[in-house]
């Protein structure tokens, strides 16, 4: 008797553990959103990376390693790469901001809160699969086109190809 009652436990254990709801994807859990309201999704990043950065207008690292990302994303987007700039300000200060500067990746908002994100300080960069699964995190700014960050864009290219 005691044999049966563990054995239907583990069986109720093992079918509650495989629910059929699927969890969000960290991609998905950013709520991604176009300057325009409309949602971004998995399918824009399919079968590619996607290098996501949080940004402010004001915040100074921010602004400071826009161009390296600019340049990062002349590099990689032929390879495989989407570049994503994603902020939670207002969108009217965020064409403010764009319409001063001429940079060709994507700028976004995010719906999410930083605090939801674990992210206490910007900018806050990612590099994520076309599964949506976050792969790489760096918190602070930094030279996204050296040869170090290409390397380490290049890495999680191989290792996604596999």
């Amino acid at each position: 008797m005691k044999l049966e009652a563990i054995l239907s436990s583990l069986l109720l254990v093992t079918l509650l553990s495989c629910s059929t709801d699927k969890e969000e994807s960290f991609f998905e859990k950013l709520d991604l959103k176009d300057m325009d309201g409309n949602a971004i999704t998995l399918k824009e990043i399919e079968g590619k990376m996607a290098f996501i950065n949080l940004w402010s207008t004001t915040c100074k690292p921010c602004l400071k390693e826009m161009p390296s990302i600019e340049r990062a994303q002349s590099i990689l987007e032929k390879e495989g790469y989407v570049f994503l700039a994603v902020s939670d300000e207002e969108a009217e200060r965020i064409d403010r901001f764009t319409n001063r500067f001429d940079y060709s990746f994507q700028i976004a908002r995010y719906g999410l809160s930083m605090a939801a994100l674990e992210v206490y300080a910007l900018p806050a960069s990612y590099i994520v699969n076309d599964k949506g699964e976050m792969l790489y995190k760096h918190v602070g700014a930094r030279e996204w086109d050296d040869k170090e960050s290409l390397s380490l864009f290049r890495s999680y290219l191989k290792t996604n190809n596999q």
